[in-house]
This record gives structure tokens, C-alpha cells and sequence, in this order.
């Protein structure tokens, strides 16, 4: 009977291995709300996939003012994901998490559902070590 209540799942396109995280979700709002109080940001926004066969996906793409643009400023957006990243609770999950963002110019944005690099001016991977997490941004929050 079990197998059968699997199978059924399965074929049903129920998601029984790799599921939704709430606090991934609630992660990805907070990293693109912060990057919208930017002055330099234009938008932002998130894509999060999750499934048997993609695993737990996260893209997230950020507009910045073609005239406001520097390293600073790209390097100011992905310290916010990554202290944002570090104080969740998603951080602590064990489900291989890949988290991507793509900086887009205002002079040349992505058109609405395009993805891809080729417009892009800048991409990167968010994460941070649990020794430079700690060292940069202090203790983690403790889970209830």
C-alpha cells in the first residue's frame, strides 16, 4: 500500500523528496527588500525552484542605476545577501542550497522573463563560511 501512495505522489507531480522552506522563501523577500532600499536599485526580484530534479534553487537578479554603478556598490549588494543569508534560519539547512544573483544595468535590463547572462554586468554565488559569517557579522540566531 505505501509503494502504491508513493507512485501515486510520484506521478501526480507531488514533491515528496525535495520540498518548499518557508524560511528560504522568507529569506529571498528579505534579501531583495534590503537591495531595494538601496538608492542605487532599480528593482529586484527572486526565482525559487524547488523540486526532485533541481534541488533548491534560488536566482535572484538586481537592477542598478546605469550611472550608479561601481564595485562598491556590487560588492555593498552582495554583503546585504550574504549577512541576510547568514542570520537565517535557511542557512542552516541541509538540502544543497544554490544560491545565484545576476546585477543587471538600468541602461540594459533583462526583458521581463528572459533569463540568462547576457545582459547581465555582473553574477555571483551567495554564501559565506561560518568563520567569516561569525567574525563579520557576530553570532547567528539560535533556532526554537
Amino acid at each position: 500500500m505505501g509503494l502504491v501512495v508513493l507512485l501515486v505522489g510520484l506521478l501526480s507531480g507531488c514533491n515528496l523528496f525535495v520540498q518548499y522552506y518557508e524560511d528560504v522563501d522568507e529569506l529571498c523577500k528579505k534579501i531583495v527588500a534590503d537591495w531595494k532600499a538601496q538608492a542605487e536599485v532599480v528593482d529586484a526580484s527572486y526565482v525559487y525552484v524547488h523540486g526532485i530534479d533541481s534541488g533548491q534553487q534560488i536566482d535572484l537578479d538586481v537592477i542598478v542605476r546605469a550611472e550608479s554603478f561601481t564595485a562598491e556598490v556590487w560588492e555593498r549588494l552582495e554583503d546585504i545577501a550574504n549577512r541576510d543569508y547568514w542570520l537565517s534560519t535557511a542557512y542552516d539547512r541541509e538540502d544543497r542550497m544554490s544560491f545565484q544573483y545576476v546585477v543587471y544595468s538600468s541602461d540594459n535590463p533583462p526583458a521581463k522573463g528572459e533569463v540568462g547572462l547576457s545582459k547581465s554586468i555582473g553574477h555571483g554565488d551567495i554564501g559565506v563560511s561560518p568563520k567569516a559569517g561569525l567574525e563579520k557579522y557576530g553570532p547567528r540566531p539560535t533556532t526554537k
